[in-house]
């Protein structure tokens, strides 16, 4: 039963979309997205009752890159589940770091995070991510009203 003060998860967004197609993609290897969100269920039921001694931070990142990481001002934050893009893997680890350094801002929270230049629905994120296409700005903006971007 002794938990870790301040644990930090890496899932996957459209974890809570079975009916999206990047879920419906990523499934077939393994069902790994219907594990990944088993996993963040039981890590909330463990964290559940611990008061402010522990607590957790789920980051679900969008299509990961090798990309070299673009840092805070080029990232989006969101929740919900409803959009996404693609993400630097070294964008993805600093958010992790700064989750495990400020638990008591993180903590307790699930969040997406994307390039701010990739966001894209759900619906049709899969396909822009294979094309890497990012938004150009005669594209419609598809807005949930939880997006959150960094300043420096």
């Amino acid at each position: 039963d002794a938990k870790v003060p301040s644990l930090v998860i890496v899932s996957s967004g459209a974890v809570t979309k079975p009916s999206s197609p990047v879920y419906k993609f990523l499934n077939l290897f393994g069902k790994i997205m219907e594990e990944k969100i088993k996993g963040e269920d039981t890590v909330r039921a463990l964290y559940k009752d611990t008061g402010s001694c522990c607590t957790y931070t789920v980051i679900r990142p969008g299509g990961l890159t090798e990309e070299e990481g673009k840092g805070v001002t080029a990232l989006e934050l969101n929740q919900g589940d409803a959009k996404s893009g693609r993400i630097a893997r070294a964008d993805v680890a600093a958010l992790c770091i700064e989750a495990t350094l400020f638990p008591k801002l993180s903590g307790g929270t699930t969040f997406e995070c994307y390039d701010s230049d990739t966001g894209k629905p759900l619906a049709t994120v899969g396909l822009s991510n294979i094309a890497k296409a990012n938004n150009k700005p005669e594209d419609s903006v598809f807005l949930t009203g939880k997006e959150r971007r960094g300043a420096t």
